[in-house]
């Protein structure tokens, strides 16, 4: 689905901080069929069909342990953003700071230790596909405190929660004025906190065969996500976790 302008409060754009990034973009171009398109920055697009889908930039050394997806959800308002995430008991790690004539990005931490950042766009107005194969397409939280996140996310961004039609233990979101539920939440133990950005993909056997195949790891095989679809999380070779949704 092509997007122009993301809804406040959507998920809007990630950003993947890698060690390295020649391998990312042999891995994810292979798997999902995305072009590089490289800054002077040295930061690094990911398009598809001529759309920016993504963004990878390299860390530098020492900072390994850094690596990850990291989400970004659209803002209006960054200064409002920031000051609702402290009111709603979150953590501001990086203030609203302008990235050149693109736009305006923040970084917080929420209640629980999930870490996620808001962009103001300026000229970049994010993803420009979604919801579709080789696109970002399900936006999963791991909480301990289930309840806590949905509070917090509703009080910063206006979200509500459902729970999904087929029953199961996450909590389905939806951004204000959206029509199209774009994440969930689940509770437990089990995987460290944070959010799991999932990538879209036609046929998940076929998708997780080939990132194996590509140097990828299986996290967690191919299962039913209820009122999604199948769902599988695993990790690139360079050990970052991301995953793959195939919507029902």
């Amino acid at each position: 689905m092509k997007i122009t302008r993301h809804p406040a409060g959507a998920p809007c754009w990630a950003d993947l901080d890698t060690p390295d990034v020649a391998s990312a973009r042999t891995f994810y171009g292979s798997l999902f069929g995305w072009q590089a398109l490289e800054l002077p920055s040295g930061y690094v697009n990911f398009t598809l069909r001529g759309e920016k889908i993504v963004g990878a930039v390299e860390l530098k050394e020492g900072q390994e342990h850094s690596a990850g997806w990291s989400v970004y959800f659209m803002s209006d308002d960054l200064n409002g953003t920031t000051k609702a995430v402290e009111e709603a008991g979150g953590r501001v790690v990086s203030p609203p700071t302008k990235v050149s004539v693109a736009g305006s990005a923040a970084v917080y931490t929420a209640p629980d230790g999930a870490v996620f950042g808001a962009w103001e766009p300026d000229r970049h107005p994010g993803s420009g596909l979604v919801r579709e194969p080789g696109t970002p397409s399900w936006f999963a939280l791991n909480s301990p405190d289930t309840d806590g996140a949905e509070a917090f996310y509703a009080q910063v961004f206006g979200w509500t929660a459902t729970t999904p039609p087929a029953g199961g233990a996450a909590a389905h979101l939806t951004f204000v004025g959206g029509v199209a539920r774009f994440g969930g939440i689940t509770g437990g133990s089990e995987g460290p906190t944070g959010w799991t950005l999932h990538f879209g993909v036609e046929d998940i056997e076929n998708a997780v065969t080939r990132a194996v195949e590509l140097g990828g790891t299986v996290v967690s095989a191919p299962s039913e996500t209820p009122g999604v679809g199948r769902s599988a999380v695993l990790t690139d070779p360079t050990g970052v976790a991301f995953g793959l949704v195939q919507h029902t």
